[in-house]
């Protein structure tokens, strides 16, 4: 694929990009010199710069995904499109969706910045974005799978910072989808996708039509339409994910045991605390009644850790493999409409209009309801405290000392099963044209993303449970009664959300004076837009919060989000900005830009005190109140492009950028946000919170509304940028570009990762609530997740596009090589504190950044035929640590499970893959494609960590292919 195709661009809003001004004017001469007097060349528009040029290669480096180098790809969704580029790593893919965390939201993220950083634009507007996952970075992003690939003529990515000219949410850059328009002609176009292997079969169809020559007939309509269908790809489809959270493996010639099976299983484990009743210390006890009496787990996903050392407690505990029993890749669904006009007002004014629907659905399904209980002889059922804690304690003289828990997972009631659905809309209309000298364009949008998760399996309503288990219906313990959960089971609405950004925008420019180097033009701009978001969790969600919105009844979904609080904020924004083009010489050209905003206090309608009820001691609501700081900067940039001779150009920038904490860091209260995501010995031993061995902890997590200097404060940015593009002789053309982003004051919407929490408790003893009150019912520990700003994050690295293309015996020839390689990636949570990175590593943060990412394709066109093989490259990186007594084993002589060991972590080898694909053009009108994706079928590489969100284990599903070799066939027809 060429996924840097490069035409000639200046510097860069919505633009296009063709060659030099050189060729331009040279065969603008020749065609016109004896016949007809020189005719104005027309500007054009390109992402980055709100000034309309000649095109030509710019001061900016942007990378342009033309019609022709999206089929190439053999991508059938914009998420595969964008994220197979080098450029782009830490986005959100399709897999953080499987167990719940990505939500159905996939996203764009360059140069390693977390995605909040990357602005994503549709025909050049903004468009309303949804809420990340504290996994995924916070804040919020524009969901890809919501963009239909169909309705896309093309892709302008500016890897550079744009603060300057689009104010927030800027500073890796942007991305801008420029959709179909000005089309008379009509296009079908179906793919088909076969895996070799089961499961992750696909297809897609889409259709367009335009009406109407604006020259001629005064107007132009389009209309667009495509439809998506993915199948699921599961766990057990797959060798390499099938295994799960308990597997043996090797390293350095010691054979080991990787195990995060969990405790939560059916027929469930009993844990208490009791000693004995002649004295002594008291110790942890795990016991299971079912394989007491039939030896086994009673499941094929269930194994018996029965040493003491590797429990952490006296007894046995059965252990649920749970992560061989999700999917690699959830089933999807998407219907994408466009409608878009373009009308003559009259001969120097344009209207136009835009109307994009999309819906899309994704239902992943993951590992059965895991809920602990506490047990106890009077309220949290006793039914089991006495039928099975009282005899063991009386059959080995014991005493009981504090709290019981029941380890449960709902197995016979199936994998959760999440209905995700987006529906997104963007409605934009405006004006182009000019008026005494000046051109201008004036343009409102309303954008709106509603989410809704509803329950489709596998989650069980508490109330009915636990009348089930009181009746004596139901045993979880012994798995008996397994037909009376049918009655349990939740197909109801679990949560909603709605993202509504409006914007208003009128830019104009004017050319100023002649200069040695040509016209100098001046722009000027000013932008309004309003943001609201808004979460409406259903009664289910709200229980348990605390809080007094919370409803009377205690019943809570089992195995989903509860002790939730509803969140409803806004904020304003208003921008000016301004934009200088001086072309010094016919060599030299300098671009200044400058632009200032404001943004409004975030209001808040659901605020909480901070003090209890005396008398029901939940937390009163508030009235509606503004809170936290106003946030205004002023950026600037300044790029230069130069052209000592012909074939050489040399280009840089710098600039400054901010960024707003997003309303979610602000408005709010701290809440449940579920457990953490990784299995941690107990950071307090010995406190009534603690578990045997290692296990999942809870997490709770909320904003930081104060103003002043206790609330959050902007982050500040300066970018730079310094590269060439050298065409040394005919066909070859070699660009690269060194950059380098470093934020200051960075938001940490996430607080303090898990990992580094738990791994230094005494450190961060603050942020731990010790004992916490689960939802559910039982005392854990809990760890606080609040944004803070941190103190530094820097980022370089150098991209590189080189291209070579000539005529051959059998045709011709093109090759295209593109990569990032990443200098410098590191941050820290505060001035002063050290550096931690994830460049070439798992880092704390629970991400990785490849140290280079590479892509390289060779097409070879034969008359109807075009043959293309494409390379996919990722370099590899060092794995997570583990310390004693968490998931690595020692394995006996056996194959069984011996004692924990600390583990330094695996070396993850480089993943490369390769694709091939064959396009032959029967005629003008009709096309047909043949291709294979993953042409050596290669397996990902090992790994142990689980830092996805997705509870996928044995690989990761963000950086690696599961579906394996592919095949697909594509059909076009063109009318």
């Amino acid at each position: 694929m060429n996924n840097k195709h490069r035409t000639t661009v200046f510097a860069n809003k919505p633009r296009v990009i063709a060659t030099s001004i050189a060729m331009a004017l040279m065969s603008a001469h020749t065609a016109h010199a004896q016949t007809a007097p020189a005719q104005k060349v027309e500007r054009i528009e390109v992402t980055g710069s709100s000034i309309k040029q000649i095109a030509q290669e710019g001061a900016l480096p942007i990378t342009t995904l033309t019609k022709a180098d999206i089929e190439k790809s053999g991508a059938t969704s914009v998420t595969d499109l964008i994220q197979m580029l080098p450029s782009m790593q830490n986005f959100v893919p399709a897999a953080s969706s499987v167990n719940g965390g990505g939500a159905g939201v996939t996203t764009a993220a360059l140069h390693s910045l977390p995605s909040k950083y990357t602005l994503v634009l549709l025909d050049g507007q903004r468009v309303a974005p949804l809420a990340l996952g504290a996994v995924q970075g916070g804040g919020f992003g524009v969901n890809l799978s919501s963009i239909p690939i169909g309705a896309v003529e093309r892709v302008e990515i500016l890897t550079d910072g744009a603060s300057a000219l689009y104010g927030s949410d800027a500073i890796a850059g942007v991305v801008n989808f420029i959709l179909k328009k000005s089309r008379t002609d009509g296009e079908i176009s179906a793919t088909y996708n076969k895996p070799q292997h089961p499961g992750a079969e696909s297809y897609n169809v889409a259709i367009s039509k335009g009406f109407g020559e604006l020259s001629k007939d005064g107007f132009n309509a389009l209309f667009a339409f495509s439809y998506d269908k993915q199948d699921q790809l599961r766990a057990s489809q797959r060798k390499f994910a099938g295994v799960g959270a308990f597997f043996p493996f090797s390293h350095n010639g010691t054979n080991y045991i990787f195990n995060q099976s969990t405790a939560n299983t059916e027929p469930a484990n009993i844990t208490f605390n009791a000693r004995p009743n002649a004295g002594g210390a008291p110790n942890a006890y795990s016991i299971n009644p079912y394989y007491r009496r039939n030896g086994n787990c009673g499941t094929p996903f269930a194994n018996v850790i029965a040493d003491p050392i590797a429990l952490g407690a006296i007894g046995e505990s059965c252990r649920f493999n749970y992560a061989a029993t999700v999917e690699a890749i959830p089933a999807s669904e998407r219907s994408s409409g466009l409608l878009k006009g373009t009308f003559k007002v009259n001969e120097d004014t344009t209207g136009w209009a835009t109307l994009a629907l999309s819906s899309f659905t994704i239902t992943p399904q993951y590992a059965p309801a895991a809920q602990p209980f506490p047990l106890d002889a009077a309220t949290r059922f006793p039914s089991l405290y006495n039928r099975y804690i009282v005899p063991y304690l009386t059959a080995n003289n014991l005493t009981f000392t504090g709290a019981a828990r029941l380890n449960y997972r709902a197995v016979a009631s199936g994998g959760r099963t999440d209905d995700y659905k987006t529906d997104a809309t963007m409605l934009s209309a405006g004006f182009d044209g000019t008026a005494m000298g000046w051109e201008y364009k004036a343009s409102a949008t309303l954008s709106r993303a509603k989410f809704t998760d509803t329950a489709a399996g596998g989650y069980l309503d508490f109330d009915k449970l636990n009348a089930a288990i009181a009746a004596g219906t139901y045993d979880p313990v012994l798995g008996t009664g397994v037909a009376a959960l049918s009655s349990a089971v939740l197909s109801s609405l679990l949560t909603q959300s709605k993202s509504d950004l409006n914007s208003l925008h009128f830019g104009a420019q004017h050319d100023v004076f002649q200069m040695a180097g040509g016209t100098s033009v001046v722009a000027l701009g000013v932008d309004y837009s309003t943001f609201r978001y808004k979460v409406d969790p259903s009664d289910l969600f709200l229980s348990s919060s605390g809080f007094s919105t919370q409803p009377a009844s205690a019943n809570f979904p089992v195995g989903g989000n509860s002790g939730v609080v509803p969140f409803d904020a806004k904020r304003t924004n208003w921008g000016v900005y301004g934009e200088w083009l001086i072309p010094v010489t016919k060599q030299l050209d300098v671009t200044a830009s400058a632009r200032y905003d404001n943004y409004s206090k975030t209001h808040s309608k659901w605020q909480f005190r901070t003090d209890p009820d005396p008398v029901t001691g939940l937390i009163n609501k508030a009235p509606d109140a503004d809170v936290g700081n106003t946030f205004s900067s002023a950026t600037g940039k300044v790029s230069m492009r130069f052209v000592p001779v012909e074939s050489v150009l040399l280009r840089g920038s710098f600039g400054t950028g901010f960024k707003a904490p997003n309303i979610s860091d602000i408005a709010g209260a701290l809440a449940f946000n579920g457990s953490t995501s990784g299995s941690y010995s107990c950071p307090f031993p010995g406190s009534n919170g603690c578990s045997p061995g290692s296990a999942q902890y809870d997490l709770v997590a909320g904003p930081n509304g104060l103003s002043g200097d206790a609330g959050l404060k902007a982050e500040k940015s300066k970018q730079y940028t310094l590269g060439f593009r050298v065409d040394p002789a005919p066909g070859l053309s070699l660009g690269l570009d060194w950059w380098d982003v470093k934020i200051k004051n960075q938001v940490l919407s996430q607080g303090i990762a898990e990992q580094v929490g738990f791994a230094n408790p005494q450190a961060y003893r603050s942020l731990f609530i010790n004992p916490y009150q689960d939802p559910a019912g039982f005392t854990t520990i809990a760890f606080q997740q609040v944004p803070f700003n941190g103190g530094e994050a820097i980022y370089q690295g150098i991209d590189w596009d080189f291209s070579y293309k000539s005529k051959v015996p059998l045709g011709a020839m093109a090759l295209n090589w593109t990569g990032t390689y990443m200098m410098k990636q590191k941050y820290n949570f505060g001035p002063g504190l050290p550096f931690n990175t994830d460049l070439g590593v798992f880092g704390p943060d629970q991400q990785v950044v490849f140290r280079t990412i590479m892509n390289f394709s060779a097409t070879l066109q034969t008359g109807a035929f075009t043959n293309t093989l494409a390379a996919h490259y990722k370099s590899g990186y060092q794995d997570t640590t583990f310390p004693a007594n968490t998931s690595i084993f020692l394995a006996k002589p056996d194959g069984t499970l011996g004692a924990s060991v600390a583990f330094a972590g695996l070396r993850v080898g480089a993943y490369t893959t390769f694709d091939w694909q064959t396009k032959y053009n029967y005629n003008q009108f009709l096309a047909v494609t043949f291709g294979i994706k993953n042409l050596l079928d290669r397996d990902p590489p090992l790994t142990l960590q689980n830092g996805g969100g997705g509870n996928q284990l044995g690989y990761d599903g963000r950086y690696t292919d599961p579906i394996g070799r592919q095949f697909y066939l594509t059909g076009q027809y063109k009318f």
